[in-house]
């Protein structure tokens, strides 16, 4: 045997580790981990962005003009309630002393927990009694968040009250 075939005999069945090897091993670790990463990157940027409100900031600044609303509302004392029927929400308020409270321009949203792809404003007709129902709307079965903002009918920038309610529709 020459010193030059000692030089490639490994014991181990004749196998021998070369460059090539620790090429491929390289590149396909690193070939695993940026797919890795990109299935990540396109479920990060595809699902939720994160915001709730388009304006966060603006109402982050306008913080505390929102709590003297809540303690005006809190003075008025109505009570509001949100309810779907026959494909139509309802808005139902009552004030303080528990009569109805008519005349007021009440608009909405209505759109689900987790996405805004399904949201879509929703306007409110006086059905008297205290009672005010959206056109009929088709809305599929599951959770949805509807807030309702009431306002006065003539000084329309007024909000008198603002009430956001989950809801559960069933098929």
């Amino acid at each position: 045997m020459t010193i030059h075939e000692g030089l490639h005999e490994t014991g181990h069945g004749g196998w021998t580790l070369k460059g090539w090897h620790v090429l491929v091993a390289l590149l396909s670790f690193f070939g695993v981990m940026i797919a890795a990463n990109m299935v990540f990157l396109y479920f990060a940027v595809t699902t939720f962005t994160g915001l709730e409100t388009a304006d966060a900031y603006r109402k982050g600044v306008a913080y505390n003009d929102r709590l003297e609303e809540a303690r005006q509302f809190e003075k008025l004392g109505w009570q509001g309630k949100i309810s779907a029927k026959d494909g139509h929400l309802e808005v139902t308020l009552l004030s303080q002393d528990g009569t109805p409270v008519r005349g007021l321009r009440v608009d909405g949203k209505a759109g689900r927990p987790a996405t805004d792809r399904f949201d879509r404003t929703v306007v409110f007709e006086d059905a008297g009694s205290g009672r005010y129902q959206s056109e009929k709307i088709d809305l599929a079965p599951g959770h949805w968040i509807v807030a309702i903002e009431a306002r006065d009918p003539v000084a329309k920038e007024v909000v008198r009250l603002r009430l956001k309610e989950r809801l559960w529709l069933s098929q």
